[in-house]
């Protein structure tokens, strides 16, 4: 019986490791300064951003698909510009930026003011 329950825990753990082996990281999401970042002109256009304020620039396609969320509320990117250019203090206002890797887009860039 010790026998078997040890072959059945090496065949889990053997498993596991597999499984754990495959995973891979397809997004990544930045915390950045407002002051730290350049919003698209259009939709089909490219978001600028800097992880650090010494950072280089980083510059990401966004489409039609990108979400603007702004408090917790879905808007368009004419609306999400235009809330944001009334915040005096750009650099301690948050922005989420969510990154896809594998399409390397933009799909999600949010505020909370």
């Amino acid at each position: 019986m010790k026998i078997l329950r040890s072959s059945l825990f090496g065949l889990a753990l053997a498993v596991s490791l597999s499984a754990t082996a495959d995973m891979r990281t397809i997004a990544a999401a930045y915390e950045v300064a407002l002051s730290d970042i350049q919003m698209p002109a259009s939709e089909n256009g490219v978001l600028a951003f800097k992880q650090c304020s010494t950072c280089d620039l980083e510059v990401v396609s966004v489409n039609d698909h990108t979400q603007y969320v702004l408090d917790h509320e879905d808007l368009e990117l004419a609306d999400f510009r235009r809330s944001l250019a009334t915040v005096r203090d750009r650099s301690a206002v948050s922005v989420t930026v969510k990154h896809h890797l594998e399409s390397d887009t933009i799909v999600r860039v949010s505020v909370s003011l």
